[in-house]
């Protein structure tokens, strides 16, 4: 998975740095909405020796609505936060003395990004940047038989990526970033890192406002497509 992902972020990179056409410069002031599919693959299982029963579910995918901004840029920083919610598919099998009762239903899965970026000019229509972040991964799993799956964390982030505007209305961007709150065991609540991979597009429709898209892959893998409001299309 990851060569797979390597190779897509180093044929954006190409294309960007290989592009020859004059285009518009990066935006760094916009807000974004978009609808996200999101893949959540985890399992968990919790014994209760007073119910003499034991819980197992399985998370699987499930999709919401993502919120993104960013304002800048002020000496070359940039400002952003990003903010998912997702009903994720949860199954699960309830097993105690009187026999074994399967389940279905759905929990809410959060995350929060926030923090500050700074981008340096490689080309005039092409930009790299470094952002450090406060993650924050919120599983919200309610309870099928008395059992509390719930956990949530938050930890730092770093992310280093591209962005190019390849055509006037074109832009390709592809980034790199480490979540301390990436992954989870269920069967403790306890967080660990994970290190994501993302390739992306935005296609202006018409002036400030672009129709946009986004994959990442990790832990917890998804995408994304949306609409792009600039707020500083002047």
């Amino acid at each position: 998975m990851l060569n797979w992902s390597a190779r897509i972020i180093a044929a954006v990179l190409f294309m960007a740095a290989s592009s020859l056409t004059l285009a518009q410069d990066v935006r760094y002031s916009w807000f974004e909405v978009s609808f996200v599919e999101q893949d959540v693959d985890k399992n968990g299982s919790l014994f209760d020796s007073m119910l003499g029963q034991t819980v197992d579910i399985s998370g699987s995918d499930g999709n919401g609505a993502k919120f993104r901004g960013s304002v800048g840029t002020w000496n070359n920083l940039f400002a952003y936060i990003d903010y998912s919610s997702s009903d994720i598919d949860v199954a699960a099998l309830v097993s105690n003395a009187q026999g074994q009762f399967p389940a279905d239903d759905e929990f809410d899965f959060t995350t929060v990004r926030g923090g500050i970026g700074y981008k340096w000019s490689w080309t005039p229509e092409t930009d790299i940047y470094g952002a450090l972040s406060y993650d924050s991964t919120d599983f919200d799993l309610g309870s099928f038989a008395g059992e509390d799956f719930d956990t949530d964390d938050q930890d730092v982030g770093v992310t280093v990526g591209i962005r190019s505007m390849i055509r006037d209305h074109i832009e390709l961007r592809a980034h790199a970033r480490y979540s301390g709150v990436g992954d989870v065991d269920l069967n403790t609540g306890v967080f660990d890192s994970d290190t994501l991979f993302s390739v992306g597009f935005g296609y202006e429709l018409i002036r400030g406002l672009s129709i946009t898209g986004d994959y990442e892959t990790g832990e917890f893998s998804n995408w994304n497509i949306g609409f792009r409001l600039d707020l500083d299309e002047g």
